[in-house]
């Protein structure tokens, strides 16, 4: 099998290297502009990631990651002609893809990573990146832009009020200000953690990692849209990492809440621009998800009314629109 997404000349270069008689498969596609392709041989299976170009940073944290030893996909060739890059397979499923039981018992085991990663003495590239002021409003102002456009496209008469923006802006401001920061992977969900063949975790897309406060991460994952968890097991994981984080003394719970509040208002960002501009109809049960998730952090923050409103009405008229209740895999 083979894919209309892989140019002749990568075919070419690929046939050359492994023989004619692999076979590729697109892997599951994400929020970005990498292509990911299984590529299977009679003995061997590789990871093939395409993009615009290659990414030296994912290189280079590659290698850092492996030096600590953490797990992730090792890169073992590299073609700029060709701006592709052959990785270790390192499995297909995710955690995403396991029963709720199972993941709720993995969770202690992801933290344990997470807190491991967040010990760690950054290389340069990442400690000369911060979500300042700037590069946490820049996530703002970009689901503000996308709802706008998704507003548009299906009638939606909810608005993001002047009061919802102040708001952000205030969070933003706050967050880029927090005396504690730490090596943060800016995506850590449940679908970039991959289950390898030994029955352990691969950490991957960490290109983009840069310093943040230890409450960014966290969010990521006991927030997340893709697999959302029970309340008071998500409370019960909140102070299990407390107890071990770094930042655990310094303000932790107005900062986690906070910075829930910012991430997954980005993440909703996320989805709006893959429903309307890349037409993936599967991101929409993940806006309804992330809409019930920013209504308990606006509860338990005891944030702004005028958060809670828009979230309840946008959450709301979602749930009674015929484009929205058709639950998509």
């Amino acid at each position: 099998m083979t894919s209309n997404l892989i140019s002749s000349e990568t075919y070419q270069y690929l046939y050359e290297k492994f023989g004619n008689d692999i076979q590729i498969f697109p892997l599951q596609d994400e929020a970005s502009t990498r292509r990911y392709f299984l590529l299977e041989s009679k003995t061997k299976k590789f990871v093939i990631c395409l993009d615009n170009q290659v990414n030296e940073d994912f290189i280079l944290l590659s290698d850092f990651f492996l030096d600590q030893n953490i797990r992730v996909p090792k890169v073992l060739e590299r073609n700029d002609n060709l701006n592709l890059l052959i990785l270790s397979w390192e499995g297909q499923k995710d955690l995403s893809s396991l029963d709720q039981d199972t993941y709720q018992k993995q969770i202690p085991d992801v933290l344990n990573l997470l807190l491991k990663i967040q010990k760690l003495n950054p290389p340069v590239l990442v400690k000369n990146r911060k979500f300042d002021t700037e590069k946490l409003m820049s996530e703002i102002l970009l689901t503000e832009s996308k709802f706008e456009i998704f507003k548009n496209l299906y009638n939606i008469s909810t608005d993001i009020s002047i009061e919802v923006h102040a708001f952000l802006e205030e969070c933003a401001g706050y967050l880029s200000k927090h005396e504690v920061n730490v090596f943060t992977h800016r995506d850590f969900h449940s679908r970039n953690l991959l289950l390898n063949d030994e029955g352990s975790m691969t950490l991957i897309d960490f290109q983009d990692a840069r310093m943040g406060v230890p409450q960014y991460d966290l969010a990521s994952i006991l927030y997340d849209a893709y697999y959302p968890l029970p309340r008071d097991f998500r409370i019960q994981m909140l102070a299990y990492f407390q107890k071990h984080s770094i930042g655990g003394t310094v303000k932790f719970k107005e900062t986690f809440y906070l910075q829930s509040l910012q991430r997954s208002f980005k993440a909703l960002g996320t989805y709006f621009r893959m429903v309307v501009d890349e037409k993936k109809d599967k991101f929409k049960p993940s806006i309804l998800s992330c809409l019930d998730q920013l209504e308990e952090i606006v509860q338990l923050g005891m944030f702004s009314d005028a958060l809670y409103i828009f979230v309840r009405s946008l959450r709301n008229e979602l749930q009674k629109h015929p484009d929205f209740k058709i639950k998509i895999k």
